[in-house]
């Protein structure tokens, strides 16, 4: 398998990225009312899947460890409109949530996606937030649904409570090294590979690096249950 480009920000080019989201966000709280979610047909990494993004390390609850290596803040969050758009869905999900739901629930109703991932850039917020992904999964059960999160404590505590989580929506556990995972629930999970290591249990199965192609064939991410997890070359 080929090697992997991975690098890591500077402090410098780190702060100067987060700044001009920041901006962008103020921006679009200002304009709140005039925005509209945004979601994305796919890209080069998930191909023609729809995704809904919000800003990385802003948005996401447990990024201490992967900030700094974080490929959307690396790789996405260069170009203007994709800022804009992520300013625009964290504004809208902050100022006015149930919006923020409804309207990636009009979108699915009105395209009718094979599969649809939550979450290129961003985390899930709260156990709040996961009821209304719960429920959209519901509302949707042709559709299959992927995240990937590090909120371990908000996944956990929703099935604490006595919460189901769909079948159609697959939420991979996403480790880090030295990132502690409690996972009693036995989420399935998913893990950088580095060249100094990785924190992949014994038996981890390696991504391919295509989503749709994945898809396709009903395996890895897609498929995977409790207590399995897939590895993918840190890049």
């Amino acid at each position: 398998m080929s090697k992997r480009i991975y690098w890591v920000l500077t402090k410098e080019n780190m702060a100067r990225r987060i700044a001009k989201a920041q901006a962008a966000y103020d921006d679009a709280v200002g304009n709140v009312d005039n925005l509209h979610v945004s979601i994305s047909d796919g890209n080069t990494k998930l191909g023609a899947i729809p995704s809904v993004s919000l800003i990385p390390v802003m948005d996401c609850g447990n990024c201490g460890l992967c900030s700094k290596s974080c490929y959307d803040l690396r790789n996405d969050l260069i170009y203007k409109e994709v800022i804009k758009s992520r300013a625009a869905n964290s504004a809208i999900l902050h100022e006015d949530p149930e919006r923020y739901f409804k309207e990636i629930d009009g979108y699915i109703n009105y395209r009718f996606p094979r599969a649809f991932r939550f979450h290129v850039g961003g985390d899930i917020k709260d156990e709040w937030y996961l009821g209304k992904m719960c429920e959209i999964a519901r509302n949707h059960p042709e559709t299959k649904f992927l995240t990937f999160t590090k909120m371990f404590k908000v996944c956990n505590g929703y099935l604490d409570k006595g919460n189901v989580i769909p079948e159609n929506l697959h939420i991979l556990f996403s480790g880090w090294l030295g990132l502690d995972m409690p996972n009693p629930h036995g989420f399935p999970e998913a893990h950088p590979i580095f060249e100094n290591g990785t924190s992949a249990p014994e038996g981890t199965m390696l991504c391919s690096g295509n989503c749709t192609e994945c898809l396709k064939k009903d395996r890895l991410c897609w498929k995977i249950g409790k207590g399995q997890a897939v590895g993918f070359l840190a890049h």
